[in-house]
C-alpha cells in the first residue's frame, strides 16, 4: 500500500529566480553559473541546495530558467540580501546585460510530501 509522508516542517524558504536567458548564451550562461556565480551564491552559508530547471512552456526567442535555492531560514535569506545580493546580481547584469533578465520571488514552504510504501 502506498500513502503521502508528509515531511515535518521547517524553517526553509525557497529563493526562487526565473531567468529569460537568450538561446545563443545558455552555454555560456550556465558556465557561468557554475564556475563563478553558485560557488559565491554557497560561500555565504545562507543556502543548503539549489535546483535548476528549464521552464517547458516557453516561448522561442527565449530560454526560460528557473534557479531555486533552498535557505536554511527566512534570516539566512534576509542576511543574503543585505551582505551579498546586490554585488552577485550587478556581476551577472554586467556579464549578461538584457540577455539574462531574472525576476526573484520568495516562497514559504508550507508542506512537502513523498509516496512513499507502508
Amino acid at each position: 500500500m502506498r500513502q503521502i509522508y508528509i515531511k515535518p516542517r521547517s524553517n526553509e524558504v525557497l529563493y526562487n529566480i526565473t531567468i529569460g536567458i537568450n538561446p545563443m548564451k545558455i552555454e555560456e550562461w550556465r558556465r557561468f553559473m557554475h564556475d563563478d556565480h553558485l560557488p559565491k551564491i554557497f560561500a555565504s552559508n545562507c543556502f543548503a541546495s539549489y535546483r535548476m530547471c528549464r521552464i517547458i512552456d516557453e516561448q522561442a526567442d527565449s530560454t526560460t530558467i528557473a534557479v531555486q535555492y533552498l535557505a536554511h531560514s527566512v534570516e539566512h535569506l534576509k542576511k543574503y540580501n543585505q551582505d551579498y545580493a546586490a554585488d552577485l546580481q550587478r556581476e551577472h547584469m554586467e556579464k549578461f546585460g538584457s540577455d539574462a533578465v531574472a525576476y526573484r520571488s520568495v516562497l514559504d514552504i508550507l508542506e512537502e510530501g513523498e509516496w512513499q510504501e507502508v
